[in-house]
């Protein structure tokens, strides 16, 4: 047989599900620290600290611009706290917060005014002024408290009320419209001369679990099923009604905007839809290997986040016997591709745009003088941009893609393909020799390992590996029989690299 190709090798990412005899020659049947793109398989970038050091464990991020300056919110259990990349202020109210780890922050920018709550304590706000901490909402009755407390157009809206200790899971609550550059001065729906209102979603018999605008609706999400939150004024003021599909949200905080639509981590799949009705991601491709590998106990610690910069949506979660979350699966919105990434001990993640100086300094590049792969004079960080951002157990908050480690550690990144016959099961075929074709720097090592069965059923007799170097090596010289030949390259430095093409030197042996 002449050289065999497999070309563009991020052309269909990862797809663990399938069969893999069944998979198109340039799939990859498992992979760890790989994302796709652009056809290209890539070894994802690392994380460093972007901030100080918190001083507590940070559950929750936020973007949150004035007119004056670009802060970066993290919250604790008890604290919170507000960072410009030069200066950190503490603005924790007087009496320190009680939820825990499992009772998620919700909030955001409300006409230009910070909005939290964790559903144990009222509702906070603040204005920017680091000369003041935050401040119970104004009009917000003391004995309520919200599962979810968001800000849609001038309004802000609540989920699952407790009134007075009587919790009622399917209301939703609104405030009366908010002028600019403050909050809501009611929430009393008794009064008619008011946009506040509340109504029951009790049509299904799921729970309420999170909400998030899609253009010019609010999409309120239950376990099982989804709602459209529409303005209409006066008198009713919303609309509410069914969107199609019996899928819902898995916890709060599992779903994200994109270009496309919403994207959201369901009891069963994740799912993209922009109103009209769910589309799977991940059917046959990762949908069992992700509820195979999601801690069952804790899983409500998942999370949805975008990494814009890349085109990609993470759906973080904890891997099995984790508490927090440990990897992501990555889907690429612009190629339709999907990657795994090592996540250390993340408890959440946020997008936005952040302080040039707070990660384009000397002091903010964590790496050496020979690991580092920026250019000299490189503008990595544009202000325009929004980046991603994790907060780590820790604790530490972690820019994503800005190094060639994970937080000073080397990377270990695999690609894996098993089960491959060439369109001729019967048949057993030698593998003498791997071709690569990689972008990295010269110097740059992998790992190829080769490997055969004789049935499909069966996982294949790995090989020793052989070293691969970058700008000094043609090939890879390595032997393996059998009708099925698999492939696994590994990387454990910190050099970045891209994986284009592959060249397999294989000769056909016969039937036995």
């Amino acid at each position: 047989m002449p050289l065999i190709t497999l070309p563009a090798t991020g052309q269909y990412g990862v797809l663990a599900d399938q069969a893999a005899q069944e998979l198109p020659l340039n799939a990859w049947s498992g992979v760890r620290n790989m994302r796709f793109r652009d056809g290209y398989s890539e070894r994802f970038g690392g994380e460093a600290p972007i901030f100080t050091a918190p001083s507590i464990t940070p559950y929750w991020l936020a973007p949150y611009t004035t007119s004056t300056a670009r802060f970066w919110v993290h919250a604790g259990l008890q604290k919170v706290f507000v960072d410009d990349g030069t200066t950190r202020t503490e603005i924790t109210p007087g009496t320190l917060f009680t939820g825990a780890q499992d009772d998620r922050w919700t909030g955001g920018s409300l006409n230009g005014v910070l909005v939290m709550n964790n559903g144990k304590d009222q509702p906070q706000f603040w204005g920017g002024n680091i000369a003041s901490d935050l401040a119970t909402l104004t009009g917000w009755n003391a004995n309520w408290r919200a599962a979810s407390v968001r800000p849609f157009k001038n309004y802000l809206v609540a989920l699952d009320l407790t009134k007075a200790g009587t919790r009622y899971p399917h209301m939703v609550k609104w405030s009366h419209v908010a002028d600019p550059g403050t909050v809501p001065t009611s929430w009393d729906e008794s009064n008619a001369a008011l946009d506040a209102g509340e109504q029951d979603l009790a049509e299904t018999p799921d729970l309420l679990v999170d909400q998030l605008p899609l253009g010019d609706m609010n999409v309120v999400y239950k376990e099982r099923s989804m709602y459209a939150m529409q303005y209409i004024g006066q008198p009713f003021i919303w609309r509410f009604s069914r969107l199609p599909g019996d899928v819902g949200m898995l916890a709060r905080g599992c779903a994200v905007a994109t270009p496309q639509g919403h994207v959201v981590l369901t009891a069963g799949d994740v799912i993209l839809h922009s109103g009209q009705g769910p589309q799977s991601l991940l059917t046959g491709r990762m949908r069992r290997w992700l509820f195979n590998n999601l801690d069952s106990t804790n899983y409500r610690r998942a999370f949805v986040t975008a990494n814009p910069n890349k085109n990609e949506v993470w759906v973080c979660f904890p891997a099995v016997g984790a508490s927090v979350c440990t990897l992501a699966l990555v889907w690429n919105w612009a190629d339709n591709t999907l990657g795994v990434r090592d996540l250390a001990n993340v408890s959440y993640g946020a997008f936005g745009q952040i302080n040039y100086a707070a990660a384009n300094s000397w002091n903010a590049d964590t790496e050496t003088w020979d690991d580092d792969g920026t250019a000299w004079n490189q503008d990595e960080y544009s202000p325009a941009d929004a980046r991603l951002l994790l907060a780590a157990a820790t604790p530490q908050v972690l820019l994503v893609d800005t190094s060639a480690t994970f937080n000073g550690a080397p990377i270990a990144a695999t690609l894996e393909r098993t089960g491959m016959a060439f369109d001729d099961p019967y048949s057993v075929k030698m593998l003498r020799a791997v071709y690569p074709r990689v972008d990295a720097a010269a110097g740059t090592q992998l790992s190829i390992e080769v490997g055969a069965s004789m049935d499909a059923e069966r996982a294949p007799v790995w090989q020793p590996p052989v070293t691969y170097t970058v700008g000094s090596s043609l090939k890879a010289d390595t032997f393996a029989t059998g009708r099925f030949l698999a492939l696994r390259i590994r990387s454990s430095g910190k050099q970045p690299w891209r994986l284009k093409s592959i060249d397999l030197d294989i000769v056909k042996q016969g039937a036995y």
